[in-house]
């Protein structure tokens, strides 16, 4: 039979336990009071490229339910009518662009500055995208995509948001060259000569050369 003293290690372990697993399924929830912010760095590799622009639109609200929490378009954007599910998806970031160009919305517009950086402060927590509406010299504008505030990462949220791995720009193609090669052989004409006299002489010198015969010919039998 278990003594008092046992049963109170048991009990106690069990306690432990049950702490344990609380711990590890918690989620940390929102704090909605507080402010976020995004930074990027526009890049080719590891490269930083400076000039255009990013424009920042706030897409989704923040909604607690359960302890847990997710994203709701807001007014500007309820019409599109898209799924907030799938977060990752270029295509969703690629639609909503779509959107905000086609009903003229208005976002918050950053110059790229010479370190190809670009940030956003005092922002409320929210889903957010970003589009590169002016690219820089020589390079093609960056894809849209969606960022969230605050971001969980390893295990917490983070309410200043490093975007940075998510840019990457591609150069202009190297334009391909329309103009003709230079003739190099004299003796090739020039563009615009006139070639039409040499077949004329030549008939006028052969009707030459026939009535030249003909008056000779006729000399003779004179």
């Amino acid at each position: 039979m278990p003594t008092p003293r046992r049963c109170l290690a048991l009990l106690a372990a069990a306690i432990v336990l049950c702490a344990m697993s609380l711990a590890a399924f918690a989620h940390e929830v929102p704090d909605l009071s507080r402010k976020g912010s995004i930074q990027l760095t526009m890049r080719q590799g590891t490269t930083p490229v400076s000039g255009g622009s990013v424009t920042l639109y706030r897409v989704g609200a923040v909604q607690e339910e359960d302890g847990n929490y997710r994203f709701v378009l807001t007014g500007d954007f309820a019409g599109s009518k898209v799924s907030l599910e799938e977060l990752q998806s270029a295509q969703l970031a690629k639609t909503l662009a779509g959107y905000a160009g086609k009903q003229g919305l208005t976002g918050i517009t950053q110059e790229v500055d010479r370190q190809g950086k670009v940030s956003f402060a005092d922002l409320d927590l929210g889903l957010y995208l970003l589009v590169q509406n002016k690219a820089a010299k020589g390079y093609q504008k960056a894809a849209p995509f969606l960022v969230r505030v605050p971001m969980e990462e390893e295990g917490a949220l983070s309410y200043d948001v490093d975007a940075s791995p998510k840019v990457e720009i591609e150069k202009e193609p190297e334009p391909t060259s329309t103009t003709p090669p230079t003739p190099t052989d004299p003796r090739l004409p020039y563009t615009g000569q006139l070639n039409w006299p040499v077949p004329v002489l030549v008939v006028l010198g052969l009707g030459f050369l026939l009535l030249g015969f003909a008056l000779r010919r006729k000399s003779r039998h004179g």
